[in-house]
């Protein structure tokens, strides 16, 4: 059984990248002035956009293949450029946590413990999204064999 998360073709990750040509488009008065401000301003405004649209466009993924747990970097979504890849026997145990945020909703990771972690995937913290969240570690706990710790269980 595959299991993926990934972040590559959801519709945010479109939105971002219109977000990137957006923000091209609006720094073009930056080249074309005369003034070392222009040049300067310009060339730092293409090179943080140059940084976003790298990290754009190497999403990562994280999956279980029915073997191991990995995550994969991948050009565009599609060709992996590198992949870490970790035994069900490095972790103890899958946990959901969750981190309150001051200003906006809540966050729920999916993560797997042990004598290192592993996070899988992570989501607002809405009805919904904490189902899908506890759904997921739940089918990964059956894939793995590793328990899930249900939410709100004292850490061990």
């Amino acid at each position: 059984m595959r299991i993926v998360h990934r972040i590559a073709f959801r519709p945010n990750w479109w939105i971002a990248a219109a977000l990137l040509v957006a923000a091209g488009w609006w720094g073009r008065p930056l080249l074309s002035g005369a003034s070392f401000e222009h040049g300067f301003f310009g060339l730092f405004w293409y090179t943080m956009l140059a940084l976003a649209t790298v990290i754009w466009a190497v999403p990562a993924e994280q999956g279980w293949d029915g073997e191991a747990l990995y995550r994969r970097w991948r050009l565009l979504g599609l060709l992996t450029l590198l992949e870490h890849r970790h035994a069900p026997g490095e972790f103890s145990r899958i946990v959901l946590e969750r981190e309150a945020h001051a200003f906006r909703r809540d966050s729920v990771w999916l993560v797997f413990e042990g004598g290192q972690r592993f996070v899988f995937g992570h989501w607002r913290a809405g009805a919904a999204n904490l189902a899908w969240a506890e759904a997921l570690a739940r089918q990964l706990s059956a894939a793995t064999g590793l328990p899930f710790a249900e939410p709100g269980a004292e850490a061990g």
